[in-house]
């Protein structure tokens, strides 16, 4: 694999009267607000980075598999077994789905087939259940939304994440000096890509059959609105 390390970051100005009289350390919140920005900007460009002066993301990378929605702009039970046929664990991890909040209403009325019972709803008053087919569903707000590219089957493990470095804070007293504010500055460096470089074939007679770690819902035909 070959790494191009990108930085990302950004930075926040307070007012000097806010430093002063805050009943809590600004720094301290600010920190903490960093590092969310920086985990949810990573989870962005996993999932989806195009890998220009940004990580590859699994949807844009060439390992991942599109499966065809068996019914356009619904995510069925169907689907899901289809997507499980065609997934394989390669790094040992713990398989997940990934999905955008919006196909929700789509698990909650899962049936086996036309006309019968719900099979995914759980006891309404005690809650829903968190997996499916016996993977756990993580809910991610940097999936495309239902109708699209909207459900991921997801070996994580068979990502690589090189951090080159962690989160760095900074603080500058001068750079809004005529502002009268202090300034904070944060970044990371790393770059990301999944490690396996296309599906791979299995060694059946027909030798057409291809598994990934990566099998997506391809609820739009064409892979579309991704990057």
């Amino acid at each position: 694999l070959e790494w191009r390390v990108n930085k990302i970051g950004g930075k926040v100005e307070v007012s000097n009267e806010l430093i002063a009289d805050s009943a809590v350390s600004i720094e301290a919140l600010l920190r903490r607000l960093f590092s969310i920005a920086i985990g949810a900007r990573n989870e962005r460009n996993i999932l989806r980075g195009t890998g220009a002066s940004e990580p590859l993301g699994i949807l844009n990378s060439p390992v991942a598999v599109g499966i065809t929605t068996a019914t356009d702009n619904v995510f069925a039970y169907a689907d899901a077994l289809a997507m499980w046929a065609r997934f394989k664990a390669f790094g040992g991890g713990s398989p997940v789905w990934i999905m955008h909040p919006s196909v929700l209403p789509d698990l909650g009325v899962m049936t086996v087939a036309s006309g019968s019972p719900v099979v995914w709803a759980g006891n309404l008053a005690n809650g829903q259940p968190n997996t499916l087919l016996g993977y756990p569903i993580i809910l991610s707000e940097h999936m495309p939304q239902a109708n699209g590219d909207d459900v991921l089957l997801a070996d994580l493990s068979a990502y690589v994440m090189f951090e080159r470095q962690g989160l760095s804070v900074a603080y500058s007293e001068h750079a809004a000096f005529t502002r009268d504010a202090g300034v904070w500055r944060f970044t990371a460096r790393n770059d990301g890509q999944p490690w396996y470089q296309a599906p791979v074939t299995l060694a059946d007679p027909t030798g057409s059959y291809t598994l990934s770690p990566f099998i997506y819902h391809n609820d739009c035909h064409n892979h579309c609105g991704i990057g």
